[in-house]
């Protein structure tokens, strides 16, 4: 017998009990679809964090003032005078490993334009600061050394501070009014988007950090520095050599604690990485037991359609199959409900995914290797689990086979 043949047969056979076609079917469908969906939702999460990893960067410390016991007083962390900018000059200056550094001041201020006003994050740097955290300007430009040397009051304002201000107009060449004092934008900053955590990383306004101390900040000294290493340095070997310019140039005894603290981005960036590394493959586990649990029902339904087909198979061989064709039709069987099953399955789970995306609001990611994965397993299960029935049938004997009731 021909492949078209054993195949119509098999169609043929399925046809002949709708119900329990669909039944059998409905384990793989939900199997497929939990897969295809599970997966979505572990890429999504995987993508989201990328861009969050992409927005903060993976290649720079966080150092800040921290409260130190000296003498019997505890002083408030964050209090600390003994962080300046002239650490950071010094980090640059006295560290090769280094490639960036500056001091950063954020403060929350009501900021005014022509057109509104809005309460938003305001924040002094280095221009240092756009190569430390990789941000551009989509329209205009970043202000640099020669905006800092002169006392520009310019600055570069974040994607949601503009709509904010501006609506729809350019605020490139727009005045902003901070603490009473004028500046001017030069440029706006290329969207980053949200953290995980809802941080908005475009709900700001960047100025010269010379200006800003001037004219924004005035007494209040910035207790906060960036540090970015060169390219191919690992970050412990820059978190040391750091960590060990700043104790000696704050007199930190042997016995001394730090007055700083030292958050290093690279550890969180591949501790999240991990994690949602882990959750992805917990939730590929958890579909996949679905998957095998359908395919359980698939063999569940092949050995009852066995016995029920007995003298069938029998009559079969009596005139003249062998155990090979009968082990073709079954196992075919097997394989089209399978591939039918993972076919709606498909449908099924790419539709969930749509949905959780649209109505729920949830971040999910239908990938083109996902869905090959999907179908490819649901061949394998119908394999696998139509194999055992299909070699049944095979080696009834067919005296035996024809004298069933």
């Amino acid at each position: 017998m021909t492949v078209f043949g054993i195949l119509g047969e098999a169609i043929q056979s399925l046809g002949k009990n709708k119900v329990r076609t669909s039944l059998a079917t409905l384990g793989i469908v939900i199997g497929i679809a939990s897969v295809i969906t599970m997966v979505a939702m572990g890429e999504g999460t995987r993508r989201r964090v990328q861009r969050d990893i992409a927005a903060l960067g993976d290649d720079w410390l966080l150092i800040f003032s921290w409260g130190v016991q000296r003498q019997g007083i505890q002083t408030a962390a964050g209090t600390s005078p003994t962080m300046t900018t002239d650490d950071a000059k010094a980090i640059l200056r006295q560290c090769p490993l280094v490639r960036a550094a500056t001091p950063s001041n954020r403060m929350t201020f009501q900021v005014s334009s022509k057109y509104a006003n809005y309460q938003t994050s305001v924040i002094g740097v280095f221009s240092s600061f756009f190569d430390i955290r990789r941000w551009r300007a989509a329209h205009g430009r970043l202000f640099d050394e020669d905006d800092e040397a002169s006392l520009a009051k310019v600055c570069c304002i974040g994607q949601t501070t503009a709509r904010e201000l501006f609506g729809s107009v350019n605020p490139v060449g727009e005045t902003i009014r901070v603490n009473r004092a004028p500046f001017t934008v030069i440029g706006l900053l290329a969207a980053k988007g949200r953290s995980s955590d809802g941080r908005d990383y475009d709900d700001l306004i960047l100025f010269p950090f010379r200006v800003f101390q001037t004219k924004i900040a005035g007494q209040e000294r910035s207790a906060t520095m960036l540090v970015a290493a060169r390219s191919g340095v690992p970050m412990t070997v820059v978190h040391e050599r750091v960590r060990e310019l700043l104790r000696e140039r704050h007199r930190l005894g042997p016995d001394e604690a730090d007055d700083f603290r030292i958050v290093d981005f690279a550890e969180n960036a591949q501790i999240q990485e991990e994690t949602t590394e882990s959750f992805s493959q917990l939730l590929l586990v958890i579909a996949s037991v679905s998957l095998i649990v359908g395919g359980v029902g698939i063999m569940n339904i092949m050995l009852v359609s066995v016995t029920e087909r007995t003298r069938e198979i029998g009559l079969r061989m009596a005139i003249g199959a062998d155990g090979r064709h009968v082990l073709s039709q079954f196992l075919v069987e097997a394989v089209l409900l399978c591939c039918a099953g993972g076919l709606a399955g498909v449908l099924l789970g790419v539709g969930t995914a749509e949905a959780l995306q649209r109505y729920k609001e949830w971040e999910v990611a239908v990938t083109p290797w996902s869905l090959a994965v999907a179908v490819t397993f649901s061949l394998v299960v119908g394999l696998f689990f139509g194999f055992y029935p299909a070699w049944r049938a095979s080696r009834l004997d067919p005296i035996e086979a024809l004298r069933f009731e």
